[in-house]
């Protein structure tokens, strides 16, 4: 019996080498799987100003900047520390037949006492300044958000024009391989195959330099965002159609509400009304309270009293004077911006309409006119209707409207940009403005 349950064993066993056999073929599986499941990542808008606004030094000192003023703000709440005093020695009598002598010491208390309006000035001063330096921190990262959001839509229109540069080479190769072989069997002149080579020439010239500048943009994304893109990331997206804004009077109730800049400015015209009272109320005298305790061989004695520092020649005038200079000097400042920032919004939202009807009009009429016009040029050429310049024109025609309208969509872009930032709006808008996250490249209708 237990012979044959032996057999058995044996004859199920595995053989040897079947463990090393599964492995090899588990790794030809793998091996061949797809290739995109080892692609490099692809990193959207967000992507982007996630990565900028959490990891970029410049941002992150900024933030520091605020965590500095809090801790100011603490020092400013803090209460002024007492002052003691100890001395020792030893002591002896005189003019006495018998002196006295042994240890002497003295134990004095000094604690400065603060008017209550000198303190609340100082105190609301510090918060004011807080304020001041995180409305600074929110517009350094609303600029930097902007910085990003424009290298990154200047990557989009420099790839896109690369794609257009590649397929106007292609296209103009075909031609002159059409025109070579009917020059061939002497359906051409040779001035139409001079003439499709030297635009041929011309089409290879865009295309090399459209890929120099593809790798210039992508130099200035990765400055932009402050940190190094993970390897191989590919940027994806495309650039916007349509925008759309609220209207220029609800823009600037917003620029009014929102921007950094102009809730800076207030900070600081408050922060500089708090220390002009401060200076002024620093002219009363300065109160502090004493104690004090010796004790000699012969005396044992305690004091109590009141120290005044009395402002008999030192009113303070600079002070008062520098801290009135600054809060005239903060108030002008703040109007100043509040103007400027309002004729900004104002001026950027007049290149914004004009960037709209101008993609409306490249898209809709402009581009499907020029490419019309090119394919009736091309079916002249085919009949002989018409040469082979006219076809290249039609064609330059359909390449230049083509460029305006890439490069239309990202000046749309680059306003819709602007105009965010003023209003404090680090993210465009999902619906109308934020590219849709998709591994193909920018594609023109």
């Amino acid at each position: 019996m237990n012979t044959t349950l032996t057999q058995k064993e044996q004859r199920v066993r595995p053989r040897p080498g079947w463990l090393g056999g599964a492995l090899f073929a588990g790794c030809l599986v793998l091996s061949s799987l797809p290739a995109c499941l080892y692609a490099a990542p692809l990193l959207g808008l967000d992507d982007l100003l996630r990565i900028g606004l959490s990891e970029n030094p410049s941002v992150l000192a900024a933030r520091d900047q605020v965590a500095a003023a809090r801790g100011s703000a603490e020092i400013a709440r803090a209460y002024p520390n007492p002052e003691i005093t100890g001395q020792t020695g030893r002591g002896q009598e005189r003019d006495t037949l018998t002196p006295l002598s042994g240890s002497v010491y003295s134990i004095s208390l000094n604690q400065p006492i603060e008017y209550p309006m000198v303190r609340n000035a100082r105190i609301d001063a510090a918060d004011a300044n807080v304020q001041a330096t995180d409305a600074g921190r929110q517009a350094f990262e609303d600029e930097a958000a902007a910085r990003i959001k424009l290298a990154y839509y200047d990557l989009l229109r420099r790839q896109a024009e690369e794609k257009a540069a590649l397929e106007d080479f292609q296209l103009t190769q075909q031609i002159r391989d059409r025109i070579a072989l009917r020059y061939g069997v002497g359906e051409s002149p040779k001035f139409d195959l001079i003439t499709a080579e030297t635009e041929l020439l011309n089409a290879q010239k865009n295309r090399d330099a459209s890929v120099l500048r593809v790798q210039q943009a992508r130099a200035n994304l990765r400055m932009a965002v402050g940190r190094a893109l993970p390897e191989g990331a590919e940027i994806v997206g495309e650039l916007p159609k349509v925008v759309t804004l609220p209207s220029l009077a609800e823009l600037k109730q917003e620029l009014a509400d929102r921007n950094p800049d102009l809730q800076r400015g207030e900070a600081e015209r408050t922060a500089a009304e708090h220390r002009l009272d401060l200076e002024k109320s620093q002219r009363l005298p300065k109160i502090s309270l004493l104690a004090q305790h010796d004790v000699d061989p012969t005396l044992s004695s305690s004091r109590a009293g009141v120290a005044l520092t009395i402002p008999l020649w030192d009113w303070r005038g600079g002070q008062v004077a520098q801290a009135q200079a600054d809060l005239s000097r903060s108030r002008n400042l703040a109007a100043s911006r509040r103007q400027m920032l309002s004729e900004s919004l104002e001026a950027t939202y007049s290149l914004y309409q004009i960037s709209s009807n101008q993609v409306s009009m490249l898209e809709n009429q402009l581009l499907a006119q020029a490419a019309a016009a090119q394919s009736i040029a091309e079916a002249a050429y085919r009949y002989g209707e018409r040469g082979i310049l006219e076809w290249l024109n039609a064609q330059r025609t359909y390449r230049a409207a083509r460029n305006e309208l890439i490069t239309a969509r990202y000046e749309l872009a680059a306003v819709s940009v602007e105009i965010d930032r003023l209003r404090s709006r680090p993210v465009l808008d999902a619906t109308a403005a934020s590219p849709h996250r998709s591994p193909q490249g920018p594609t023109l209708p």
